[in-house]
């Protein structure tokens, strides 16, 4: 069996280049994308295992993104957020949405494994206090 194919969304290309760096030893990166249609568009395509997804990424945003997986039939991957917006009405907006994890930027070396690990045995996660 291959390793868990996962798709990385985020408008910063560095920080992209940080959540590559970070699960690229135990995870395949199929692709990655820079905002909310072609987030989509690449998810249709790559049709991955789990995806790691930025809240403020340009056109649709990574809550609009969220929904739009959830409610695809051919696939539902679950979706980790990773987000510098530690609001819980934020979170919990992402939650209702359909993402089953939530990994504040700030804690992201320490949280995101432990995060993708969580959604893919469908137990939701959410980043413990923003410090």
């Amino acid at each position: 069996m291959g390793r868990i194919r996962i798709v990385l969304v985020d408008d910063n290309p560095g920080f992209l280049q940080v959540l590559t760096s970070l699960l690229a030893g135990e995870f395949e990166i199929v692709a990655t994308a820079a905002d909310g249609t072609s987030a989509l568009e690449v998810i249709r395509e790559c049709k991955p295992e789990l995806i790691v997804l930025d809240l403020g990424i340009p056109g649709l945003n990574g809550i609009e993104v969220t929904r739009e997986i959830v409610k695809s039939p051919e696939s539902d991957p679950p979706v980790v957020i990773c987000s510098v917006e530690t609001d819980l009405q934020v979170v919990e907006a992402a939650r209702q949405a359909g993402a089953m994890a939530y990994v504040f930027k700030i804690r992201v070396e320490r949280d995101l494994i432990l995060a993708v690990k969580s959604a893919l045995l469908g137990k939701p996660f959410v980043s413990p206090g923003p410090a």
